[in-house]
């Protein structure tokens, strides 16, 4: 299991375009599965090669997938992803910019554009117009991102609904959170700090064809240990859900 982006993308000349040099060992590349399980569980469970998964894709992937599943998303018009992090998403080395005294208080966007975990996104969801912005705010961790798109004339709000639903229903880390009222109307990375849940919600204009999908992770978990953990699981034949229930302390 490589935690790396090394075997991410499938494709070399992919690679290439967004790492900025040339993959040093191709002929691996088609060993190795994707390491997000409601993506490929099957794959998983018969290949001894798994690859680890970039937070921001994951939580893009999570909010997105049933859209793209149902075929709703009108595919013509851009996928804009709006995506805030926390400290830890920059890494272990430190630097002025995560010196913590000096994010106090930040709103800071650091990847307008080109950002590398674009190419997961599209190849998981077999999309090419897809867009991130990536910005950091004062979490230590967590991720949430905020998708905007379009959907095929004629979509409805129960068609949402279906989707989500049929996608996430017999998945054991992803909740769908979407309520009328409250502090958490929509998924917060707050509540799952520690946690290997995915928390996924969308609201839908049908006056304009506007839906915004959410995803809220917990970047060290769900966006990296916690899914290998877990594919590590389908692999070896445990239970799925073992060593990942912690549920969080927030709200107690």
């Amino acid at each position: 299991m490589d935690l790396s982006a090394d075997f991410r993308l499938r494709d070399p000349a992919v690679y290439a375009r967004w790492y900025g040099e040339e993959h040093r060992a191709p002929a691996w590349l088609a060993k190795f599965v994707y390491g997000l399980p409601e993506l490929h569980r099957n794959e998983i469970r018969n290949t001894q090669y798994i690859s680890g998964v970039g937070c921001n894709a994951t939580a893009t992937n999570l909010a997105l997938l049933p859209l793209a599943r149902a075929n709703l998303l009108d595919t013509t018009r851009p996928i804009i992803v709006d995506i805030k992090v926390g400290s830890s998403e920059g890494g272990n080395s430190p630097s002025l910019a995560s010196h913590h005294p000096e994010r106090s208080g930040a709103v800071r966007t650091f990847a307008a554009v080109g950002h590398r975990h674009t190419a997961e996104v599209e190849q998981e969801l077999g999309l090419t117009n897809v867009h991130l912005s990536i910005t950091s705010i004062e979490m230590v961790r967590g991720v949430l991102a905020t998708a905007h798109c379009f959907l095929k004339a004629g979509t409805t709000e129960k068609d949402l609904w279906r989707a989500y639903r049929a996608t996430y229903r017999d998945e054991p880390f992803v909740r769908i959170v979407k309520d009328k009222q409250g502090i958490y109307r929509y998924p917060e990375p707050k509540i799952l700090s520690g946690t290997n849940y995915a928390d996924v919600g969308f609201e839908f204009d049908e006056t304009t064809g506007r839906a915004v999908a959410l995803c809220a992770i917990d970047n060290l978990m769900k966006g990296a240990a916690g899914s290998a953990v877990q594919a590590m699981n389908l692999m070896c034949g445990f239970d799925e859900r073992a060593g990942l229930e912690f549920a969080g302390l927030h709200p107690i």
